[in-house]
Parts: structure tokens; C-alpha cells; sequence
């Protein structure tokens, strides 16, 4: 009996080796992470849900299998003792460890905080630390410099994952830009011999610029953050000099081309730096083969922010199914296109339910890592296996016993008032057999962002009808000719750059029931109010210090109803009683806010409303039971 267990550890042993080997796992010491061994992180938010939030050591010999290098539990960073025992299940099946840790501390309200909040240039003040507060600095360096101590001790903990996003209320941005926090105001007052007059924070970068200070300050601070990278990066060395830090989002804000650049990278532990640029499609509604090269090319000018800077640096693209067109084909041969292109890839893995659809996903993923690891980059030009399927699940969202209701097709061109949108959007059309549809559509410039409209019209079963691209700051026109009655998707995106529907000859609704976006003001938008609605929620939001008012409006013209986002609070909701003006045309106007800027916002319609919010009154659509 002891014979054959013996002979049965050997095979299983084996079979493990020869499995890894399938990935070149035997092969990624250390020091070829990154350089002869291109880097594969999964950054897990999908297994661990399962284990409430644990680490188990499942889930690290699950990574492990798929062929992933580099494993970093979105849980768990402050619970030292479960830091210990992942790194050593990853040293187990031959793989290595990134804690995950956000790089933001959470503030408190009241005194205890008071003046060392984050305070951004227009004077809104987050619930985070300073990055000029000991209290920051010193919560970052107790965790990285314990993890320091015990890469000393196991080279498969390899250095930590630190998340620069901003998720705290009130965000303006990724962290961290200039902050005017009286912290850095005083000490700047006190090393310039400045007697600082009582300034409200939204007025301290404009005295600061009106002083011919800003320049010193911003130098100042600057020069503040860089000595406390210092001295994180020297207490880590005395531990462990190969130690690396790896940051996200690159290529960078301020504080990490600034600070993190120069003082965290090293010729022994090159900055690790991951890009979210390429976590799904550049347009959703772009084929395959279009979107991974337009991937590429972001991932090519993304690089050439540290290229400049002169640092040692890894650079990674990152990918996050929960984006829409991140599908699992998708991913996968992203995957191979980002390893080709850069040092490896990255995975803030969430959206995916363990049971449902992450066989597909992890599927895809073992492709990738089992093609990088063969040096197989040709194969993210395979042919698309999976039918592309870009567009919402729209047309089951008014539930399976209703259906819309279209305006009258009578082929007459109407025209549109200036309405801006950004990003991607969807647009209903109520089609005839036979009859041509023209749409016009234009590209409208935004600041210095130079990009093409692109558009895609499918049909009612998603088959693909026609497509095209405006270029930069020109109008050019949507045509087909249906083969049947019934709804057809418009999908459109400029990029960075806006765009609007300038007129159309067939009944048109933007789809708002996931969030219509944006850019600038709206005079109007119509909607249908149901039969049987009694009142009805519209979310509105914005982002950062870019506000947005929205005011609603009774099929009479009556305002009933307003509500606005602030520098704290990016998301409002508006609930609007109906009244006895059920099934009626209504109307919503997005204004200037109160406080900030009027540029991103959205709006998405309640589920009771029809999606859809229409450029004329002649166009809106509705919702009816089916018979």
C-alpha cells in the first residue's frame, strides 16, 4: 500500500509538472517575471466572493491551472497571518503573490481630520487622508513594509498591487492630483515666510495663481510626496531591494509620475505599471480584429509617458470582463495582443458568477496563458469563433408580457436641436420594409480630442446591416434599407469626442435604460409616461466637479420636478409624481448645476418608463401589454 501511494504521488507530481510546463510556471523565477516571462495577474474579485471574501487554497491552485503567474486577492491585504498563507500556497503550485491594497485611506468627518482631508483645486473636499498627512503615510508603510519583511523571507511575494482609483465620495479624478488642504497650505506659508490670509478652499488655487505661487507650491508639494516615496522605498529596502511596487491606473496622475517615477522604480524592482486602457473594447460596437488594434495603439502611446520619463518600469495592459465587449473570446485574445504588445497583462476579474460564467471566462484565459507562455502572439488574429453579440439585451428589459410601441413611420425627415452625446450609446428605430432610412449624424469635437465616429445598425435578431466612420468635426449620413418592419439598433461612439443625431427620416429614441450619456445641456428630451404610472424615478449622474441639473416637466409644459448632483455627490435621484398625466408626453431639460461644471453627465429612466428618451415629441416611443 505505502508503494503505490508513493507511485501515485510520483504520477500525480508528474501530471502537475508537465501540466505547468504547458505555461512555462517551471520556468518564471523570479527574475523573469516581467522580462523572459511575460507577467500574468489575476486580480481576483470572482473566487473569493465564494469563500466570503478568504482566501483558500482552491482558489490559488485554480490560478495557478489557468496558467496565471502573478496571483492578488482583491481581500485581505490588513489580515497579515492570510498574506503569509497565500504566498506560501503560491509558492505550492509555483506561481507568486501581490497583496491588493487601495492606496487611499478613508477620513473620517468631524475634527479628527480636520484640515488633512483631500481637497481638490475647486474646493471639494473628499473623506480621504492627505497624501501630505502622516496618517496616510504611515497606514501605507506599516502594511508594504511588513510585506517587504516577508519577501525577505518568501521570493513569492513579489511586491504589492496598490490601487490609486478613486472610490471615495465626492471623487474628482484618480488620486492623487494637487491637494490644497490646509496641511500643505501652512507648511508651504510657513517655508515661503507667507502670512496666509483666511481663504475658503475653492479660493486657494485662484490666490495662489493671482500670488505667482502656484508654480512654487505645486514644486513644493510635489517635492513633499517625493521624499515620502523615499523613504517607503529605502525602510523596503533594508528588507528586500528586488521588492516591486505595482501601480494602477497607468500611465499615470500626477502624484505617480511625479513621485511614484522616480522614487519606487528601480533597476532591481522596476515599477510595475498597469493600464486600464484596455479593459474592453475601444467601442463596443467595433469587430474584433478593429478593436484589439485599437487596443494595441492605446497601449503604444500609454508606454510612452514612462518611456520618457527615463524609469525602469514593466508595463502592463489590464482587462476587466464587467466592461461591456469584454466578452470571454474577447479577453482571452486580448490577452495575447496585450502580452505581445507590453510585459504582460492584468485582470481586475469581476462581473463573472463563479458558477454561470466563469468556466467561459477561465476557458479563454488558459488559451491566452497557455499560448503567451509559447511565444504563440499570432494567435489573437485568430478568426472570431463566437458570434459577436455587442449589443444590450434591450429588447427584453420592458419584460416578457409587454413589448414597445413606435410612432407612425411616414419616411418624413425631422430635424433635431444640438444635442450632445458622448461615449457609447444605443438608439431605437422604428423601421419599414423597404423604405430607406438616412440618419444624420455628426462628429462633434471635444477640447483637444481627435477621434472617428463609428456606427453599427443591427437588426431585430442582431444580424449586422450596415457600418461606417465619420471623421473628426464632420456630419456624414446613416443609410440601409430595411428587409422587414420592426426595431433596429443604432449603435455610435466618437471616443474622447462627442457626437449628435442631427436629423432622421424614421422615428428615433436614445436608449436610456442602462444611462444615456452625455456631454453639455439639453434644452429638451421626451418620454412617454405610461398608462397606469403613478410616478417614476430618474437617476441622474455626474462626474467629479463636472455637475448636472435635470428639470422635469408635465406634458403641459409645468416644471414639476428638479434635482442636481454636487461636488459630493455625483448621483441623484428624482422621483416625480404623476398625477392624472398617465399616458402622456413629458419632458426633461439637463442644466447647470448649482456648483461646477456642466460637461459628463447621464440620465437612466426608470424601468417603468419605455428606454427611451426621444430628440422630438413626434418620436417618442412607449410600452404596452401584450395581447
Amino acid at each position: 500500500m505505502k508503494t503505490d501511494i508513493v507511485q501515485a504521488t510520483v504520477l500525480l507530481t508528474a501530471i502537475y509538472t508537465a501540466a505547468m510546463s504547458c505555461f512555462g510556471a517551471e520556468k518564471a523565477a523570479r527574475d523573469d517575471l516581467g522580462r523572459s516571462v511575460k507577467l500574468r495577474i489575476l486580480v481576483d474579485k470572482v473566487m473569493q466572493p465564494e469563500e466570503k471574501w478568504v482566501t483558500k487554497e482552491w482558489i490559488v491552485k485554480e490560478t495557478a491551472e489557468a496558467g496565471f503567474n502573478v496571483f492578488s486577492p482583491r481581500s485581505g491585504y490588513d489580515r497579515l497571518d492570510e498574506v503569509r498563507q497565500v504566498t506560501k500556497w503560491c509558492e505550492k503550485y509555483g506561481i507568486y503573490h501581490m497583496p491588493w491594497m487601495r492606496g487611499t485611506l478613508s477620513a473620517p468627518p468631524g475634527a479628527e481630520a480636520a484640515g488633512k482631508r483631500l481637497v481638490w483645486a475647486g474646493g471639494g473636499e473628499q473623506l480621504l487622508w492627505s497624501p501630505n498627512s502622516d496618517e496616510f503615510w504611515d497606514w501605507t508603510t506599516k502594511y508594504i513594509v511588513e510585506y517587504a519583511k516577508m519577501s525577505a523571507e518568501n521570493e513569492h511575494l513579489m511586491g504589492v498591487f496598490l490601487d490609486y482609483e478613486n472610490y471615495a465620495r465626492g471623487s474628482q479624478g484618480n488620486c492623487y492630483a494637487l491637494s490644497y488642504d490646509d496641511l500643505i497650505m501652512g507648511q508651504f506659508a510657513q517655508a515661503k515666510g507667507l502670512k496666509l490670509p483666511q481663504l475658503e478652499p475653492a479660493k486657494r488655487r485662484g490666490w495662489l495663481e493671482e500670488q505667482g505661487l502656484h508654480e512654487e507650491f505645486s514644486a513644493f508639494q510635489i517635492s513633499h510626496w517625493r521624499e515620502r516615496c523615499r523613504m517607503l522605498r529605502e525602510a523596503v529596502d533594508k528588507y528586500n531591494p528586488k521588492f516591486q511596487f505595482c501601480i494602477y491606473p497607468a500611465p499615470g496622475t500626477l502624484f505617480m509620475v511625479e513621485a511614484a517615477y522616480p522614487e519606487w522604480a528601480t533597476e532591481e524592482a522596476p515599477l510595475i505599471l498597469a493600464d486600464a486602457c484596455t479593459y474592453g473594447r475601444p467601442s463596443r460596437f467595433l469587430p474584433e480584429a478593429e478593436a484589439l488594434e485599437g487596443n494595441r495603439q492605446r497601449l503604444l502611446k500609454g508606454m510612452q509617458v514612462p518611456q520618457k520619463a527615463g524609469i525602469p518600469f514593466m508595463y502592463a495592459g489590464g482587462i476587466d470582463p464587467v466592461v461591456k465587449g469584454a466578452d470571454p473570446e474577447f479577453s482571452g485574445k486580448n490577452a495575447v495582443m496585450i502580452s505581445e504588445t507590453t510585459d504582460g497583462y492584468w485582470i481586475f476579474y469581476e462581473g463573472p458568477k463563479y458558477k454561470k460564467d466563469h468556466p467561459d471566462y477561465f476557458k479563454w484565459f488558459t488559451w491566452a496563458n497557455k499560448a503567451i507562455a509559447e511565444g504563440n502572439f499570432a494567435a489573437w488574429h485568430k478568426p472570431r469563433e463566437t458570434a459577436e453579440d455587442w449589443t444590450l439585451d434591450v429588447f427584453k428589459r420592458t419584460g416578457p408580457k409587454h413589448k414597445l410601441v413606435t410612432p407612425e413611420v411616414t419616411g418624413r425627415k425631422v430635424e433635431y436641436p444640438l444635442v450632445r452625446l458622448r461615449g457609447e450609446n444605443l438608439m431605437f428605430m422604428a423601421v419599414k420594409a423597404g423604405q430607406p432610412v438616412e440618419i444624420v449624424l455628426k462628429n462633434q469635437p471635444v477640447a483637444h480630442y481627435q477621434s472617428l465616429l463609428a456606427w453599427d445598425v443591427r437588426s431585430p435578431k442582431m444580424a449586422k446591416v450596415a457600418s461606417g466612420k465619420i471623421p473628426h468635426g464632420e456630419a456624414g449620413a446613416v443609410r440601409f434599407t430595411p428587409e422587414a418592419d420592426g426595431l433596429y439598433l443604432l449603435g455610435a461612439s466618437a471616443g474622447s469626442c462627442g457626437y449628435s443625431v442631427m436629423s432622421s427620416n424614421v422615428p428615433l429614441g436614445l436608449f436610456a435604460g442602462e444611462g444615456l450619456s452625455l456631454i453639455y445641456g439639453a434644452k429638451r428630451l421626451y418620454f412617454r409616461v405610461s398608462e397606469g404610472v403613478g410616478d417614476f424615478t430618474l437617476t441622474v449622474r455626474g462626474s467629479g466637479g463636472e455637475t448636472v441639473r435635470v428639470n422635469v416637466f408635465d406634458p403641459e409644459g409645468k416644471q414639476i420636478a428638479t434635482g442636481q448632483t454636487t461636488l459630493q455627490d455625483r448621483t441623484v435621484q428624482i422621483t416625480v409624481p404623476v398625477g392624472d398625466q398617465a399616458g402622456k408626453t413629458w419632458s426633461l431639460e439637463v442644466a447647470k448645476a448649482d456648483e461646477g461644471v456642466l460637461e459628463d453627465n447621464s440620465i437612466k429612466l426608470d424601468p417603468k418608463l419605455p428606454p427611451t428618451l426621444s430628440l422630438a415629441p413626434e418620436h417618442v416611443f412607449d410600452i404596452a401589454a401584450e395581447k
